[in-house]
């Protein structure tokens, strides 16, 4: 899918398709054969530069960011986080690569599944109303969002766990520990990609070619500082996981305990009018059997011995 947009006078625009005369934005999602090789014919692209996204496991870099001849395409390639559903259920966060290319006139942005940073790029007031003349700060504001798509994955994890916390004490079973792994799962991707990401800012920064305005140098600093928070909050999320993973395996098993515990009582005071009633039916002679209200007798006598029980139980803490 292609998605055309153009810099108007309250922001950015989508347009029905490119216009020759004026910058414009690619926004490029799960791109066809077709639409590759369109693009590629278009702007004279090394194919690879397009189908590098279609591969879920490649890695962050950049190409031709060096270059002194400004007529190269230049190929940035981040990671993002996307929320996904697990084989098992629960919800996790996979990452996947993130390509921005720069060309005469056009920012390309190319991802093969939907970012919702987009959205949110395309919504902030401020970000919107960059101009699409000036490609760098235009590619500098999407890589904050890119690295603030992380922070946002973060609360969210942060979130469900304080959410977990609340329905702690009645966890008996194991969904919560798959949850939680999960959770964990999706911190082990996400400092492997800010991992990655890191060298290719500090490429952008170290650029003789491009990205060497004066508030350029500010401009990267906000997106490391960023990729830092999220780094400092992916170690600290995982640790505080990794102790209530701990814990909530030993509730799960402590509530279980109690559930036995319970389940023992409640068996040792059905026992009681069980031996009586099996003692009363046997076919002999038995005390009280000729009583005229032998039963009444054997029932309150049964109900008082169980309720002796339940107390005693109870004063020891088995109930």
């Amino acid at each position: 899918m292609l998605q055309y947009f153009a810099t108007g006078k309250n922001g950015l625009l989508t347009t029905p398709d490119h216009q020759q005369d004026t910058s414009y934005w690619i926004n490029v999602e799960r791109p066809t054969i077709d639409e590759i090789d369109q693009l590629v014919d278009q702007f004279d692209l090394p194919r690879d530069y397009l189908t590098a996204v279609l591969d879920d496991a490649e890695v962050s870099r950049t190409e031709q960011l060096s270059a002194t001849d400004d007529d190269q395409p230049v190929l940035i390639v981040m990671q993002y986080p996307k929320l996904t559903t697990s084989d098992l259920g629960y919800l996790e966060f996979q990452v996947y690569p993130f390509a921005l290319i720069l060309v005469d006139q056009v920012v390309l942005t190319v991802s093969n599944y939907s970012a919702s940073f987009i959205q949110d790029f395309v919504m902030d007031p401020e970000s919107s109303k960059l101009s699409l003349d000036n490609h760098e700060d235009f590619v500098l504001a999407i890589m904050w969002y890119i690295e603030h798509s992380f922070v946002t994955a973060l609360n969210l994890i942060n979130k469900r766990t304080t959410t977990l916390e609340s329905h702690l004490n009645q966890a008996t079973h194991n969904a919560e520990l798959f949850r939680i792994m999960s959770y964990q799962k999706s911190l082990i991707r996400f400092k492997a990609a800010l991992q990655q990401n890191g060298p290719t800012l500090d490429a952008i920064e170290s650029s003789v070619g491009y990205f060497t305005a004066a508030h350029h140098q500010s401009l990267t600093a906000d997106i490391k500082i960023e990729t830092q928070q999220a780094r400092d909050m992916t170690d600290t999320t995982n640790q505080i996981l990794q102790q209530y993973s701990q814990l909530v395996g030993s509730v799960i098993s402590n509530n279980l305990n109690d559930v036995m515990k319970f389940l023992t009582s409640l068996t040792m005071v059905l026992t009681i009018p069980t031996i009586i009633g099996g003692i009363y039916g046997m076919n002999v002679k038995l005390p009280g059997a000729s009583l005229v209200h032998a039963f009444t007798w054997i029932m309150a006598g049964t109900i008082v011995l169980c309720i002796i029980s339940i107390e005693y139980l109870r004063n020891h803490d088995y109930f």
